[in-house]
């Protein structure tokens, strides 16, 4: 455009002839960035939508972040299209075709949106949900929580991958999912994560002893954090969530509840009394089907005295905890009202 200006300055006639041309042409040139940036936001809604199992990560991956970093991708779709305006680039037809497109993608980000906000009711929540908007709007930025410390790498036990990193509150005595800050900063819960030995470096049954094994070291280690070694809750996610219960199952004792997301169970079927168990499962996961996550909770109530408690969240995929997300919102409360009934 500077350009142009400069020719019309110095040559009135050429230069309007040429401008002239480049206006005329300009209906016709291929906005590419901004129909690269629909077509892949769009895909990425679709796959959050459905339930394509067959395509694996190429369309489980694009679910999550859809899922669960919907305003993100609002925001991204809303700034390229008003740029692409700017630009002129909506007059040709493909932009024009590309705008609808953007439109038709932030609809089904609304109602992505209305699905993540019925996680609530999905999960028997009493009162008002509360959410972190600030956070929420923000995601995947800025998660972390002033008043809660990590502690990185502790060992519980000798070789690679048999370490832990522990989260308490600031104001007690001497970055992980949303649950965990949750606990960490509203309830004063000392929580771990463990990290355990992988296959087929090692058998299941080693992966089931270094649960334990971290499990040990937490009641030992516990009361130096602030935290109550004799009410301890064990939570895993997807295969964490099998080895968890595989440890209470093997002869774990004084567990006082056990948390399963999106977890994979397999023929898991305990003979006995349980802790209080709380299975949540996204109803569209592609790894492990809700049916399965069904079918382990009712194998869990026909043999254990104790509550089980099953939620089913609509429209959402595996890792739905992963981000600051509404859904993630809701399930922090849901496990903060279990842990606080099983107490």
């Amino acid at each position: 455009m500077v350009e142009a200006l400069v020719l019309r300055w110095a040559l009135p006639g050429p230069a309007a002839r040429v401008r002239g041309t480049v206006a005329a042409h300009r209906g016709y040139l291929m906005p590419f960035g901004y129909l690269f940036t629909v077509a892949l936001s769009s895909w990425g809604v679709a796959c959050a939508l459905t339930r394509w199992r067959r395509l694996g990560r190429v369309s489980a991956i694009p679910a999550l972040l859809v899922n669960e970093l919907p305003f993100m991708l609002g925001y991204l779709l809303s700034a390229s299209t008003v740029l692409a305006l700017v630009d002129g680039d909506l007059d040709s037809p493909a932009g024009a075709a590309g705008a609808g497109v953007a439109l038709l993608a932030l609809a089904g980000l609304g109602v992505v949106v209305y699905r993540a906000l019925l996680a609530h009711g999905a999960l028997h929540s009493a009162g008002r949900p509360r959410r972190p908007w600030g956070r929420i709007l923000r995601a995947p930025f800025f998660a972390g929580r002033r008043d809660v410390v990590r502690v990185r790498n502790r060992a519980y036990g000798d070789g690679p991958r048999r370490t832990l990193d522990l989260y308490h509150r600031r104001d007690r005595p001497a970055e992980a999912r949303p649950v965990i800050r949750h606990l960490t900063s509203r309830c004063g819960f000392v929580c771990v994560s463990v990290n355990y030995r992988l296959q087929p470096k090692v058998t299941l049954a080693d992966q089931v002893a270094d649960v334990r094994a971290a499990i040990a070291w937490v009641r030992a280690h516990a009361a130096e954090y602030g935290g109550e070694p004799g009410t301890l809750f064990v939570t895993g996610s997807s295969a964490g969530a099998y080895l968890a219960i595989q440890a209470v199952c093997s002869g774990e004792t004084g567990i006082a509840g056990l948390i399963c997301r999106y977890g994979y169970y397999g023929n898991l079927a305990p003979s006995g009394d349980m802790p209080p168990l709380l299975v949540i499962h996204g109803e569209k996961d592609l790894l492990v089907p809700a049916a399965a996550a069904r079918a382990f909770a009712e194998r869990v109530r026909t043999v254990s005295s104790r509550p089980v408690v099953y939620a089913e969240l609509p429209g959402a995929h595996h890792d739905f905890d992963l981000f600051e997300s509404i859904r993630a919102a809701a399930v922090s409360e849901a496990v903060e009202a279990f842990t606080t009934r099983a107490r």
